[in-house]
């Protein structure tokens, strides 16, 4: 299977917490986040639902949608908008 670049903000109790599974485990971050996804998916194939949300969740979701404009490739080229360059 291969991998592609994806670029996310967490919580620094997360990063914090993954670097101390990295320590525990000796498994890259990069590797235990993978895992983590694949269960998600799983879960989500199984039950067809979200989990509940909780107070961050809803926070986060409450800003989507509020911009408007702006670049129609941005998810494509964030790269080039936030480095000023694009990855091959």
């Amino acid at each position: 299977m291969s991998k592609v670049r994806y670029q996310m903000f967490l919580e620094m109790e997360q990063k914090e917490e993954l670097e101390k599974i990295h320590k525990a485990s000796n498994l890259p971050v990069a590797e235990i986040i993978r895992k983590a996804v694949d269960k998600f998916v799983k879960e989500w194939k199984e039950k067809k639902q979200l989990p509940e949300e909780d107070e961050t969740v809803k926070l986060l979701l409450s800003v989507v949608g509020i911009c408007e404009g702006g670049p129609t490739d941005l998810a494509d080229n964030h790269d080039k908008y936030l480095y000023g360059t694009t990855r091959k």
